[in-house]
């Protein structure tokens, strides 16, 4: 028993300093490979990862509009088919002393169930101190204004195509509107499209139609969009 043990442990220790503390370690070549492929591998992979993020961010986007839509198709329901009556800037709490109402975006709070976190774009560039938000997205607005009728409610019924015509959409530019302003529109401007009539931002932007859909535009297509009451018309300021 003795011997057998003894022979039993040389082997062990055979193994131990032969095959396991006798192995060569890494070369400085193969040291110096191995991060040469990690870096490339990183290199492929951080782009990779911010792709996927502008993508799940751009989907809550599309998610929070068709939320709105819902809500601002509840809110014309429940007046006689107008949608909130949005007048310049007016923050959070505030009144209009044009129209005498509080923000859009507060007139739905009802039809949010409260739920002010919908408001929030991933995309939209905002100016607002940290700590603090303010809507990502506009009401359309603009066909009011353009059929003269100055901050007024724009009406579903006068839409001859509600599935072209523009209810809402992300802001495509910080500059456009000032800190704090709870009632983004599109009376007097575009905050998603340029004067070449592209996306503001580098990607399309997400764009909610009075019919209640939601799609990413990167143009304003006259066959299939429109600003004002009547089909196929541009913005035009």
């Amino acid at each position: 028993m003795k011997r057998g043990g003894g022979r039993t442990h040389e082997r062990w220790r055979g193994f131990v300093q032969g095959r396991r503390w006798g192995t060569p370690a890494f070369s400085l070549a193969e040291l110096v490979l191995v991060i040469v492929l990690l870096g490339l591998l990183a290199s492929l992979l951080v782009p990779a990862v911010k792709v996927s993020r502008d993508r799940v961010n751009r989907g809550a986007d599309v998610s929070n509009l068709r939320q709105i839509g819902v809500a601002l198709l509840a809110f014309a329901g429940e007046n006689q088919n107008c949608f909130p009556t949005a007048a310049g800037r007016i923050g959070r709490g505030e009144t209009s002393p044009v129209t005498g109402l509080g923000p859009w975006t507060e007139q739905l709070f009802p039809y949010l169930g409260g739920n002010t976190n919908v408001l929030r774009s991933r995309v939209a560039p905002s100016s607002d101190p940290p700590g603090t938000f303010s809507p990502g997205y506009f009401l359309g607005t603009r066909p009011a204004m353009a059929a003269g009728e100055g901050f007024r409610a724009v009406n579903l019924l006068r839409m001859e195509t509600p599935s072209q015509t523009i209810l809402a959409g992300v802001v495509g530019s910080a500059q456009m509107f000032q800190s704090g302003d709870w009632d983004k529109d599109d009376y007097t401007q575009s905050p998603a499209f340029d004067g070449r009539l592209c996306s503001r931002l580098t990607h399309p932007v997400a764009i909610l139609f009075a019919d209640g859909h939601v799609r990413e535009c990167a143009l304003f297509d006259t066959n299939s969009m429109t600003s004002e009451y009547e089909k196929g018309k541009p913005y035009g300021f």
